[in-house]
């Protein structure tokens, strides 16, 4: 499924008819959560809901951390507060 035209700017180095939001989920969440704008992050957590955008920001706080140091760090504000078990619901 393609992305919101407004979506555009986020993706300038890529040719962005050919983003995927399913296929590239990943880069989709964490650019959107490093430079997306308001309205951006409540279509990306409408679109795959918080369980989901979770597990990718977690995934990238655990491992190689490609998200900019001020990204991650509001981020982890939000979700390692969370308690795990609610995930479970």
């Amino acid at each position: 499924m393609r992305l919101p035209d407004s979506f555009r700017p986020l993706f300038h180095n890529y040719v962005f008819d050919t983003v995927d939001d399913e296929i590239h989920c990943p880069m989709v969440v964490k650019t959107t959560l490093a430079y997306g704008s308001w309205e951006q992050i409540l279509w990306l957590f409408g679109r795959y809901g918080r369980k989901r955008v979770r597990e990718v920001f977690l995934r990238d706080y655990h491992g190689p951390r490609t998200l900019p140091a001020s990204t991650s760090a509001l981020w982890s504000l939000v979700f390692l507060a969370e308690d795990p078990a609610a995930d479970q619901s």
